[in-house]
């Protein structure tokens, strides 16, 4: 009589694991950008499972100005950045983000402040803004995660990199040095690129020989975005994909003139619609950058909006409690209301689930 094959449900692989797994980081070789508009790629190691990345970039900028400086642009300085994506040869994409996404996607977190340049080169991000008539070099330098798992605590989600048949590729595609700043034409503004790398360093973890160590493999998370014109002069709904489990949804909102909207600007509530009749989420713009505050410790920047279903207490450690499961809706939409045209961008987190 054959032996029945044990089996394990996702908390006791998840139990197992944390006992028996060993935590690696691990810095790839770096890549230099000699201009921009360059696209750079990183191979990743076929070994263990990849939990996060922390991308690393340093680049020097020679900054023209008659008023001395130059100022920096309030999501400075991940606009220099036009795409990061994380792509498997399968057709799995789990991140396809801009640069400012990215940092909008990880201002949901303790301390969002530290993503906010620093007054110095210890901080997570520095931009110097010094500028002559002449010309003076300034230094720029960051780094930014891309969590791949769903949190520091719980393994889901995870990369399988072991694996001799998937490829993982980290694609960085470079924008111009001159958008981590505000040009002012009137000062004579110029930003001229003078050097740039990108460093990667991958948190992997071990895969664990024994029985049921290897964590549930069935979810996959995704990081993606996407934006759409709005027309104003009353209700404006942006249509969501469905059929994936939501976690986080945020929202940049700006006028025609890149202007971000702040709470003031919009003539009633913001809504999330499940099949263009329940809305249970119906709350006031104001009051929903306080929640975030409240959440946070830090006001989120003008024009964006968040929300987070991930958050019951602490930042991404929620339960699934109020997940939204749209693989159940027909319709799921955001309603606002303006009086001036624009654009919105949405940046989600989501989980699909994998047919076993």
């Amino acid at each position: 009589m054959a032996q029945q094959k044990e089996q394990y449900t996702p908390q006791q692989r998840a139990m197992i694991w944390a006992s028996s797994t060993r935590q690696y980081k691990q810095t790839l070789p770096t890549q230099v950008v000699t201009q921009e508009g360059m696209t750079l790629d990183f191979a990743l190691p076929k070994a263990r499972l990849l939990t996060k990345i922390m991308l690393h970039v340093k680049a020097v900028a020679t900054l023209k100005s008659s008023s001395g400086n130059i100022q920096r642009d309030p999501m400075s300085p991940y606009g220099i950045l036009r795409r990061v994506e994380l792509n498997l040869n399968n057709g799995f994409s789990p991140y396809i983000v801009s640069g400012k996404e990215l940092f909008m996607y990880n201002v949901l977190r303790q301390h969002p402040d530290v993503l906010l340049p620093g007054t110095n080169k210890q901080s997570l991000n520095y931009v110097e803004n010094v500028a002559t008539t002449a010309g003076k070099d300034n230094e720029i330098q960051f780094s930014i995660p891309i969590p791949v798992s769903l949190n520091d605590r719980d393994p889901v989600g995870m990369v399988m990199l072991q694996n001799n048949t998937a490829n993982v590729n980290l694609s960085i595609a470079v924008d111009s040095l001159a958008n981590a700043y505000k040009l002012n034409a009137s000062n004579g503004d110029q930003v001229i690129f003078k050097s740039m790398s990108i460093t990667p360093v991958i948190e992997t973890f071990s895969i664990p020989s024994v029985p049921g160590g290897q964590p549930d493999m069935s979810v996959l998370k995704l990081v993606q975005s996407k934006s759409d014109l709005f027309s104003g002069g009353g209700q404006n709904i942006l249509k969501l994909n469905v059929g994936t489990i939501y976690r986080k949804l945020l929202f940049y909102i700006e006028d025609s003139n890149g202007k971000p909207l702040e709470p003031k600007d919009f003539t009633g509530n913001m809504e999330l619609v499940f099949n263009q009749a329940d809305a249970p989420y119906n709350i006031k713009p104001e009051i929903l950058v306080h929640e975030s505050h409240d959440k946070l410790g830090y006001p989120l920047p003008l024009g964006m909006y968040c929300f987070d279903f991930s958050n019951q207490g602490v930042p991404n450690l929620g339960g699934s409690r109020d997940y939204i499961d749209s693989e159940r809706l027909t319709e799921f939409w955001f309603r606002f209301s303006t009086q001036v045209g624009g654009k919105v961008t949405v940046v989600s987190e989501t989980l699909s689930r994998l047919q076993m």
